[in-house]
């Protein structure tokens, strides 16, 4: 006589579930080692020395690449090396895709944002596809794919490998700081840049007017006069379009200098926001370095968290060396 199901037992009856629950183990697990391997290795809290290993393979495969396309460009070389060259091509994009599925998968074991707020691992990935880094990645591989199934030009493709390039900002922390820098000045740096434009305009307009009847072939139109008006802003000069009447040099010489004070108006914002940025690294330093020191030393644990958090900074090991004995020396001196 067989049993009745309810007279089975437990483990019996639910053991599809436990297999289920094994799998999403796994899979949890996977996700959260290929969130940590590719992260870049200062960031990695997990996995950290097989991270390092994998960020400098994948430094290397994009150094090669773009020394490839910059052969390519060789004459004689492709001849010779094409079929070496289309390898190099195609392992690279295959290892760049496999890369961007890993990334796009693994995104969902992220941390949560600082604000505390709640996302579901879809909203992670979404969050990732439209970063600037994943989107660089996913540039990075699309056009191989896109010239499979349409003709492209050859230069524009070229164009899109060396974004490659960019890829090598995620494992910069100066390339990083020198983007947030260019995100919290965008709106000074438009002004400036509008600014910029306008007075351009004026000069070539201005200088189209005075050269015209002299230079009838190279002061042809207020169109053509942009390209000197730009030049002699920018203090290049080539040399290529110059005013030969008394009043276009005068006008000339006007322009140079008034140049000089405008195009170090860019210069001036990214250079004041980008030390600005360092220094609140180093006071966010200071504050670990503080906080570690309230209990009077600096424990094994201590010294580690402060390098890790050194890295995350990006700031100079000396730097930071010379930071904690300040801070230590100021501390003792408190408790005298």
């Amino acid at each position: 006589m067989l049993a009745s199901p309810e007279a089975l037992p437990i483990c019996r009856r639910y053991w599809y579930k436990k297999i289920i629950r094994s799998i999403t183990i796994l899979a949890m697990s996977f996700q959260n080692a290929c969130y940590h391997i590719l992260a870049p290795a200062s960031e990695a809290h997990e996995y950290k020395k097989i991270s390092a290993l994998f960020d400098l393979l994948l430094i290397g495969l994009i150094i090669v690449n773009i020394a490839a396309m910059m052969l390519e460009t060789v004459p004689g070389i492709p001849a010779l090396w094409q079929h070496e060259l289309h390898v190099i091509e195609v392992v690279s994009v295959l290892i760049f895709t496999v890369e961007y599925f890993l990334r796009l998968y693994s995104s969902a074991s992220a941390p949560h944002r600082p604000s505390g707020e709640q996302a579901t691992s879809w909203q992670k990935r979404w969050a990732y596809i439209k970063s600037p880094i994943a989107l660089v990645d996913l540039m990075a591989i699309l056009p191989f794919y896109l010239s499979v199934f349409v003709a492209f030009d050859l230069r524009i493709l070229r164009i899109f490998r060396v974004m490659r390039i960019l890829k090598i900002g995620r494992y910069s922390r100066s390339i990083q700081t020198l983007a947030t820098v260019l995100r919290n000045e965008s709106h000074s740096l438009i002004a400036a840049i509008s600014v910029l434009l306008v007075f351009t305009v004026i000069a070539a307009t201005c200088i189209y007017y005075i050269e015209r009847t002299a230079q009838p072939d190279v002061f042809s139109s207020i169109p053509a006069s942009l390209w000197w008006a730009l030049v002699t802003l920018t203090t290049v000069g080539y040399g290529d379009i110059v005013p030969i009447t008394t009043l276009g040099k005068v006008f000339g010489g006007l322009i140079t200098i008034m140049g000089i004070c405008f195009y170090a108006l860019p210069a001036g914002i990214l250079s004041s926001s980008y030390t600005a940025q360092m220094q609140l690294k180093r006071d966010r330093f200071k504050d670990t370095v503080r906080s570690a020191l309230d209990d009077g030393k600096l424990s094994d644990h201590d010294l580690r968290h402060l390098e890790h958090v050194r890295a995350l900074l990006d700031l100079d090991e000396e730097e930071a060396k010379l930071i904690v004995r300040l801070l230590q020396h100021h501390h003792k001196n408190l408790d005298k």
